[in-house]
């Protein structure tokens, strides 16, 4: 089977590239077709024809793509579609010739007609595993994009304790400038997966306080061993076994978004550090790893597959039966 990765690298996210590199990871002979800008370049139209299976990254690149009725067009949707930029339903609506594959089951719910394949997004839950480091008393604030007031949340939380704060991802310059001078914070920037990985074996626990459909830095974190403080309310939340709720865990949630929730659930953290198991944590990590994102898109392959040979399938069956006539007379024959 001839397989075409197209990706435009429209967010620039950390998820965008785990998805991008799992997808790789799968079809390793594949083509692959990759755009890190604001689209395709219109002097150069990309050949699909050669391609059996068509698989792209975002409704842009999607939308680049001419395929024939002969071929199967996958898109995997993005899970920060749903929370920090809708999605554009005109376009969805449009592209009548893609099938769809979603991360999150709130991106599904929007339009279930179209939306009719879930695959979780892919983690590299074999890089990101836990190690011999003893953890020290800081906690970790990973920012993937802007800064938000949900992010402050984690900051004031921690000031209020005098716990230690680590914030990763982000560049000092987007900063507030306030976060500069409090004592408790340290502000280390962007870094790569080796330096991440060795910041979430030394921390205490994640903070994710962002209101998400998918939090990578929760997965990645558990994957680790790492106890993750995440809010109640959101779909990214379901990935976490709280310890409050279920007496063992890999996490523990807060309810509110509010520095005294979050402050709250620090402190039982700190009270009860051993209610969090790291190997809770691999397990509920290992439902996204490379390995099991690979099967389930497999499987979203085969369910459009044969529901293609079936909507085939059916008008000969009907041609057939209105050829040999009413039914009564192919039983009476």
């Amino acid at each position: 089977m001839s397989v075409t990765l197209v990706h435009t690298g429209i967010s620039h996210t950390r998820t965008e590239y785990c998805i991008w590199e799992a997808l790789n990871q799968a079809w390793p002979k594949a083509s692959t077709i990759a755009r890190f800008g604001t689209g395709f370049s219109s002097e150069q139209s990309p050949d699909f024809t050669q391609s059996n299976l068509i698989i792209s990254t975002s409704l842009e690149a999607a939308a680049s793509v001419q395929c024939n009725a002969d071929q199967l067009h996958l898109c995997y949707l993005e899970p920060r579609s749903s929370n920090q930029s809708p999605i554009n339903q005109q376009l969805v609506n449009s592209l009548t010739e893609v099938e769809f594959v979603v991360p999150t089951k709130t991106i599904q719910n929007l339009n279930r007609d179209r939306f009719t394949s879930f695959v979780k997004p892919p983690v590299d839950t074999d890089f990101f595993c836990s190690g011999s480091e003893k953890r020290s008393s800081f906690y970790l604030l990973i920012v993937d994009g802007e800064w938000s007031a949900e992010d402050q949340l984690a900051v004031d939380a921690c000031k209020e304790l005098k716990l230690s704060l680590s914030i990763i991802g982000i560049a000092e310059e987007q900063l507030p400038a306030n976060l500069q001078k409090e004592p408790h914070v340290e502000i280390i920037g962007p870094v790569d997966d080796q330096m991440l990985r060795e910041q979430y074996r030394l921390c205490s626990g994640v903070i994710c306080p962002r209101d998400v459909d998918f939090d990578l830095s929760a997965i990645e974190a558990q994957s680790c061993g790492t106890p993750v403080v995440i809010y109640a309310n959101c779909e990214a939340a379901k990935s976490v076994v709280c310890f409050e709720q279920h007496g063992l865990g890999s996490g523990i949630y807060f309810e509110e978004k509010s520095v005294l929730s979050i402050v709250s659930a620090l402190q039982e953290l700190e009270l009860r550090p051993q209610r969090c198991q790291a190997v809770i944590g691999w397990c509920c990590a290992a439902q996204y790893s490379y390995q099991q994102f690979q099967i389930s898109f497999n499987k979203a392959i085969t369910k459009e597959i044969t529901y293609r040979l079936k909507t085939v399938k059916q008008p000969v069956q009907v041609q057939d039966q209105q050829d040999e006539g009413p039914p009564e007379q192919r039983s009476a024959a």
